[in-house]
């Protein structure tokens, strides 16, 4: 009778260290810097720019969405052909006039910014790619600063206990590294330090909020990122917000990968 009492005291303790350790796996900030400013693969040396960085005029959540134009040259002595475009936000989206450039040629690569529903001063990135790996060619910079709309009611119309957010779901391209941004806003009545139950998140997958502690009304960003993984099998991974006061059914955000 003691040894069975012994031995199911030492499967509980065991399964408590366990949890402990999943629970405090800390995912360190230079991974997420990392996932927005990945090497560059050998091509980037045939492409020149007109310019890398533009820092957009003040614009306003209300204001249609804003053109930016980045002249790129090849440089090299072979075709460079332009595989995909990646941004850091799905506000971004960007194309080019041409997909394959020939030696000593020029093209423009369009970047469309939509400010609604996205205020604040950011640094958003443009990935180019010229082949099927993970390394881009060319990272390109847009610096914005939004100011709030006239009218932001109905901006966050997801209800997860005490905050709002804009939207409970969120996309990865299957084997590209990027980091998603949501916005939600505090209407706990009290101050809020998110979190989620990380010991549930693959290790490829991580999450922190900008700030780290919310007043009643203010409004912060969860960072998601995703770090492609050779061992990867989700498709779909629930992301439990912790400390919300209401079921793990009403307080999951979807991270899908495809």
């Amino acid at each position: 009778m003691k040894y069975a009492a012994f031995i199911s005291a030492l499967c509980l303790l065991a399964m408590s260290v366990h949890t402990a350790h999943a629970q405090i796996r800390i995912v360190p900030r230079g991974q997420l810097e990392a996932v927005e400013s990945p090497r560059l693969s050998a091509d980037s040396l045939s492409l020149s720019f007109s310019t890398r960085h533009m820092v957009a005029p003040p614009m306003n959540e209300d204001d249609p969405p804003q053109y930016f134009h980045y002249e790129m040259t090849n440089v090299g002595n072979e075709p460079v052909s332009i595989h995909r475009i990646n941004t850091t936000c799905s506000c971004v989206t960007a194309t080019v006039a041409d997909r394959v450039l020939n030696p000593g040629k020029s093209t423009v690569l369009t970047a469309r910014y939509d400010p609604e529903g996205h205020p604040g001063r950011f640094e958003r990135k443009i990935f180019v790619y010229t082949g099927p790996g993970n390394d881009p060619a060319a990272v390109l910079k847009l610096t914005v600063d939004v100011g709030y709309s006239d009218d932001r009611s109905g901006l966050y119309h997801v209800q997860m206990g005490g905050i709002r957010l804009r939207t409970s779901e969120v996309v990865f391209e299957r084997g590209v590294r990027s980091v998603q941004e949501l916005k939600f806003m505090n209407l706990s009545g009290s101050e809020l330090r998110l979190d989620c139950e990380r010991m549930f998140l693959p290790r490829n997958i991580t999450f922190e909020t900008r700030p780290e502690v919310l007043k009643h009304g203010e409004e912060g960003v969860m960072v998601i990122g995703y770090e492609p993984s050779a061992d990867e099998r989700h498709e779909r991974i629930p992301l439990i917000l912790k400390g919300l006061g209401v079921s793990p059914a009403r307080s999951t955000i979807n991270v899908r990968i495809e």
